[in-house]
């Protein structure tokens, strides 16, 4: 069924973005289980036409999973990943010129009955037009199956909208090799999960369908397989939907599959086309043991192989390697089948190769009699599928960071869109505070705001409605709330107390007599609006904090380097306690559960380049830079990449600019020396409440003054202090702390997140 719909003009982030005709389309195949419907709210004929993506029972391949948070108690819902699906649409050109015009394409998921997954509602994203093509991306989180809906909106009006189902985010498998990975076996098997979770890919039609025997094999054998079995074993445990797209073909060698072969450029079509996937798994070597390869060749033809593929298909996964050197009814060679088998075994050792199963072990009963051109038995063939995935499981389940968790959420937190810079203020934070009791409470903008996007409450993401909940003052940069409150306000005076009152700390500058209001853990954060706002007029008087946080090649080549490669990177981070993540609401178990600055920069650079990202984190609650230089040894013996230092807040106490340019400048000289190949982010200290004695306002920017002196080739510097001068010129300081006094709610540690990516990551 193919969804109708002509499209006269885009408009993408409320901008026209291109002019001329699109069309807009769901394509899908017949079966009752596969669903696209179209709804057409527009009475005009509108073009017809097709497109393939994403399919009926299409599996995308998750990122994210990171097993020890993807369980039912995780705060803030299991990480069990997501994908972001490719909705693509071939246009053709119209001549009746009926149009359907749209501003808007949204688009949510629904779990069909008894399935497992996260389903979301309706969601906006963004869409591109290149020649007759239109694209866009839906991340939607791993499970399935789903119904996917998508809708066309004018001025908030459905004009069309369409449907697919079932679509699934799982793990997704690309299999090769011989004819013990094809249809030769025994026993045509069904797929035994009630909700056929076990997808194979066509790549003769670019089609999905359930994968019962025989599989869409390239040799088009026509018994029965091992991976229907394979499937639902890992259905069964991992609860996700799994995908299986087979190039393998009955009786080639290693020599066959070189870059040069039919064999190979099918491979390569075929991991272009999945776009990503969890492994290669290689079902390969009788051939071999029947032309007498040696060791060295089969080794040769194997890592040429995969280089060559990984090269192809635009992505470097691992390549699983089963021992598949029997084959009874043909030869009994004990030399050449162990040839092959120390071969696999040297092959294992390499980067890039993982031990498969050792299918060898499955003998007698498995296999076909001597009179039977079939390979495994019904046994065996189960038996096989037991081996791959208990080979396969441990490479799913492997210690996943702690920041991948974030993946799943980038697109909410706009870390790529610094505050100080951008024409949109996502999610800026404010408590609400009431200077007298006959006044309504109020919230603080950075920014004069030409247009409020949205009010949520910080906690529970509940939107508040203007008119109701808020109004904007006359300056543009104040919400007021003269009803109901929606959660509790600070009267001023709870923010200074007498000495000895709990939940408070000594002292405050202006009298010594009272203690300043102090909350760690959830307290502000219970308290907090987001507001996302536009911007009014230029972005003027943000010279300061741009002119720091910048894209600053010319000092972090190397790193950016190894980015720009897609190499692995990892980070280390000395720090006190709000590189630890304090006050972030994942510390303190409340909603949305974000984490902190150091999770959040190395989960948007692992997304953003395409890298893998590791973090060791030193910081430690409490620490000044002269503990950093005592703890220096641990973050030498990482060997990192990349040194981020952020030191400060327990240092302006001092009052002694010149003993923290000194003991900067050693810890500094001290990583240069000993890790000559590695880069160093330093970054200057957010601004600590101006009323505690332990953070006078005036030494933040002297000291920020010596770090700047220390920046050169191989060592930039990221400016949270002139960030936070920046926003507190029309916002209080508890509008950005999470304890009162030193720690950076989730917006501070946001704007952390977006200093220090600034360094790194060019603005678009």
């Amino acid at each position: 069924m193919t969804l109708h719909l002509a499209i006269r003009r885009i408009t993408l982030w409320s901008q026209p973005f291109v002019s001329g005709w699109l069309f807009f389309a769901i394509a899908s195949a017949t079966p009752v289980e596969e669903i696209a419907t179209t709804k057409i709210t527009n009475t005009e004929a509108a073009v017809a036409l097709s497109i393939g993506q994403p399919q009926p029972y299409q599996v995308v391949q998750r990122a994210g999973y990171v097993p020890h948070f993807a369980h039912s108690h995780q705060p803030g819902g299991a990480a069990t990943g997501y994908a972001d699906v490719r909705i693509n649409f071939t246009i053709s050109e119209t001549s009746s010129g009926s149009v359907v015009e749209f501003d808007t394409l949204q688009y949510r998921t629904r779990l069909l009955p008894e399935m497992s997954g996260q389903p979301n509602d309706w969601q906006s994203i963004p869409f591109l037009l290149n020649g007759t093509t239109v694209s866009a991306l839906a991340r939607i989180s791993a499970g399935g199956w789903y119904h996917l809906d998508l809708r066309c909106l004018n001025n908030g009006q459905t004009m069309a909208e369409g449907h697919v189902q079932p679509v699934g985010v799982g793990e997704l498998f690309l299999i090769a090799g011989q004819s013990y990975a094809t249809n030769t076996n025994e026993e045509i098997l069904k797929v035994a999960d009630a909700g056929g979770r076990v997808s194979a890919y066509n790549f003769r039609t670019a089609t999905w369908q359930v994968a019962n025997d025989p599989q869409p094999t390239a040799d088009q054998s026509d018994g029965g397989s091992i991976w229907p079995a394979f499937g639902d074993l890992l259905v069964s445990t991992l609860q996700v939907p799994v995908g299986l797209a087979n190039v393998a073909y009955g009786g080639t060698s290693s020599a066959q599959w070189q870059p040069d072969s039919n064999l190979f450029a099918r491979l390569a079509e075929t991991g272009r086309n999945l776009k990503s996937v969890r492994a290669v798994l290689w079902q390969q070597g009788e051939s071999d043991v029947i032309g007498r390869v040696s060791m060295d060749d089969y080794i040769k033809n194997i890592t040429t192989l995969r280089e060559a593929a990984s090269n192809a298909c635009g992505y470097n996964v691992p390549w699983l390697l089963a021992k598949s050197t029997l084959h009874p009814t043909v030869y009994n060679d004990p030399a050449g089948e162990g040839r092959i088998s120390q071969a696999i075994e040297r092959l294992v050792a390499k980067p890039g190769f993982l031990r498969g199963p050792d299918t060898d072990v499955l003998d007698d009963k498995h296999r076909g009699g001597p009179n039977s051109r079939r390979h495994f038995t019904g046994m065996g063939q189960r038996n096989a599928a037991s081996l791959w995935f208990a080979s396969v499981l441990p490479l799913i389940n492997q210690p996943r960071p702690d920041h991948e968790v974030v993946q799943r959420s980038l697109p909410e937190l706009h870390l790529l869109e610094p505050a100080w810079n951008s024409p949109v203020v996502h999610r800026e934070s404010s408590v609400l505070i009431q200077t007298d009791e006959a006044q309504p409470p109020t919230a603080r903008l950075a920014f004069e705001a030409s247009k409020v996007l949205a009010v949520t409450v910080a906690s529970s993401d509940k939107r508040l409605i203007e008119g109701s909940d808020w109004t904007l003052g006359e300056d543009h940069r104040t919400l007021i709330f003269p009803g109901i409150l929606p959660l509790d306000c600070i009267p001023t005076e709870q923010m200074y107390l007498p000495r000895d009152t709990p939940n408070s700390y000594r002292h405050r500058i202006s009298n010594p007599q009272q203690n300043l209001l102090y909350q760690p853990g959830r307290w502000f954060h219970d308290r907090n609006i987001e507001v996302t706002y536009q911007r009014a007029g230029q972005l003027a008087g943000d010279k300061a904090a741009d002119s720091t946080n910048c894209y600053q090649p010319e000092l972090l080549k190397r790193t950016l380097a190894k980015l720009q490669s897609g190499q692995p990177l990892h980070i280390a981070i000395s720090g006190d306690s709000i590189s630890t993540g304090l006050d972030a609401s994942h510390v303190a178990f409340a909603p949305p559960y974000q984490m902190g600055y150091p999770e959040l920069v190395a989960a948007q650079m692992q997304d953003t380049f395409n890298c893998q990202i590791a973090l060791t984190n030193r910081a430690v609650a409490g620490w000044s830079v002269l503990n950093g230089n005592q703890d220096s040894e641990a973050i030498i013996a990482a060997n990192p990449d990349l040194i981020i230092i952020a030191y400060g807040m327990n240092d302006v106490g001092r009052r002694d600019p010149d003993w923290y340019a000194q003991q900067n400048k050693q810890l500094v000289a001290n990583f240069q020396s000993r890790l000559p190949e590695a880069d160093i982010i330093l970054v200057a200290s957010m601004l600590g409440n101006a009323e505690w004695i332990h953070t006078p306002r005036e030494m933040f920017a002297r000291y920020r003054d010596e770090l700047r002196k220390l920046t050169g080739p191989g060592v930039a510097l990221a400016d949270l202090t002139e960030v936070w001068q920046l926003l507190l010129r029309h916002k209080h300081d508890l509008d950005l702390t999470g304890n009162g006094l030193n720690h950076p709610n989730d917006f501070g540690h946001r704007l952390y997140a977006q200093a220090i990516l600034s360094v790194l990551v060019e603005k678009k």
